[in-house]
């Protein structure tokens, strides 16, 4: 980043990787993993009509890249506030496609870290 300034957020395609691959890898390029203890993923329900934010129920997401693990004690906490959150089942969850996109390049960048999402 210019100036020495931390990226706080990637607001990123989620295309198939043949059309928004190079505009997320220029996203992501700019991450410096080691100035960052967390990573967030936010998208968009493409599925299912939503009121609430949708918490994965998974533990581990998989990527061609090897796993990303999800931090289920942040899942669960945020879990615990119903009105303004629930937790997809798993067919929902896999049904969702707009994260899936990112798992690759975060798993990449973040390999060396063991970071959890």
């Amino acid at each position: 980043m210019p100036n020495g300034e931390t990226l706080k957020a990637i607001i990123g395609p989620h295309a198939g990787l043949e059309y928004s691959g190079p505009t997320a890898a220029w996203a992501y390029k700019n991450i410096e993993p080691k100035n960052y203890d967390r990573v967030v993923l936010l998208g968009p329900s493409h599925q299912l009509p939503m009121r609430q934010l949708g918490l994965t129920s998974c533990q581990e997401w998989a990527t061609p890249l090897g796993n990303l693990v999800i931090d289920v004690e942040s899942t669960a906490a945020l879990a615990e506030d119903s009105t303004a959150f629930v937790v997809l089942n798993k067919r929902a969850d896999e049904d969702e496609h707009s994260l899936e996109m990112h798992t690759p390049f975060i798993r990449k960048i973040f390999s060396d870290a063991n970071h959890e999402i």
